[in-house]
């Protein structure tokens, strides 16, 4: 079985990014610019725009938290097998991330099929635990028949 620790880090990472993405999306649709009219192509005015995005708590509070999730995703690299968490947190990031879109009112086209997507995913998820899992103990099992031949 998967350490506990490990299992709420990959689901914590997951819910860090899922549920941030879409109230970065929200939050920075209620930001206005006066400026609109300005041309798209003036890269100032661009950049300006988007700095002035990040003065409100709509933005970077989320973009914050957003952060946290990827240093934790880092530190969570650093002591576990990449083949698990990597698929298993950006798949969680897009289950949570429908979840938040659909607590907070956003339109879903197509809402069974998002639910069997994620149903899919989770399952998904569940089965790349548990073989990764039954890969760890045959690896643990050679590498113990290994050194016990070696003595």
């Amino acid at each position: 079985m998967y350490p506990w620790r490990e299992i709420c880090s990959l689901v914590l990472v997951g819910a860090f990014w899922g549920c941030t993405n879409p109230l970065l999306r929200k939050g920075s649709s209620f930001v206005s610019s006066s400026n609109e009219s300005e041309s798209a192509s003036n890269f100032c005015a661009t950049v300006k725009r988007s700095l002035n995005k990040f003065r409100q708590v709509r933005v970077w509070l989320p973009y914050a938290l957003n952060q946290c999730g990827s240093v934790l995703y880092y530190f969570l690299l650093a002591s576990s097998d990449l083949s698990v968490a990597v698929p298993v947190c950006n798949a969680l990031s897009l289950v949570f991330s429908c979840i938040t879109s659909y607590l907070l009112g956003e339109r879903v086209d197509q809402p069974i099929k998002a639910i069997v997507g994620s149903a899919f995913v989770m399952a998904g998820v569940a089965i790349c635990m548990s073989c990764q899992d039954e890969s760890i103990q045959v690896e643990d099992k050679v590498l113990q028949e290994t050194l016990v031949g070696e003595l």
